[in-house]
């Protein structure tokens, strides 16, 4: 799936404000996260992490070389056990060791993360619509998968276990109504 500069711009508007209940497609797809922290740190860590990658895929080219990472948390560039790890805030080290068992697969460099947000490449399966809170320590990441219900994701959990998650599970397809309901409480 080619993500359009237009869609990536209604991307980055769905990340910085929850979307008018019109602009959701009929099917989503969710992710339950438990998290280590309070949603509303995790859902700002998350947002912080996802925001300069969608800056990038509309205003750079990812055919010259290397991407611009000065724009990623900090914290987030030493999730990738650079030599900055060991003095990574707690939740970022746990965040890679949660990842690495639950996927099986070491941390994600920044410029290999940073790619898969390239508007050419079909790597990307899913556009952020919303996170919403379902605990204290729960929440649930909708995303649309333009109604597929199998699809590259693991960009998505990896920003989401060093953002804070101790767990996340999915994805679920679910319908616009669930995303709707759970706004509405």
């Amino acid at each position: 799936m080619f993500h359009e500069i237009e869609d990536i711009e209604l991307e980055r508007s769905r990340l910085a404000h929850r979307p008018a209940p019109e602009e959701a497609p009929p099917v989503l797809s969710a992710f339950d996260v438990r998290t280590n922290c309070p949603v509303a740190e995790f859902d700002a860590r998350l947002r912080s992490v996802l925001a300069p990658a969608l800056q990038l895929a509309v205003s750079h080219s990812f055919d010259e070389g290397e991407l611009p990472v000065d724009t990623l948390p900090g914290w987030f560039v030493a999730a990738s056990q650079g030599a900055s790890f060991e003095t990574a805030p707690e939740h970022v080290r746990r965040g890679v060791e949660r990842y690495a068992v639950a996927i099986g697969e070491g941390p994600w460099r920044p410029q290999e993360w940073l790619y898969q947000f390239d508007p050419e490449s079909e790597f990307r399966g899913w556009a952020w619509l919303d996170l919403t809170r379902s605990g204290d320590r729960e929440a649930r990441i909708w995303v649309d998968t333009w109604g597929e219900s199998f699809f590259a994701c693991n960009e998505l959990r990896w920003a989401a276990y060093v953002s804070g998650a101790d767990e996340v599970s999915g994805p679920t397809l679910v319908r616009t109504a669930d995303w709707l309901a759970a706004i509405e409480s």
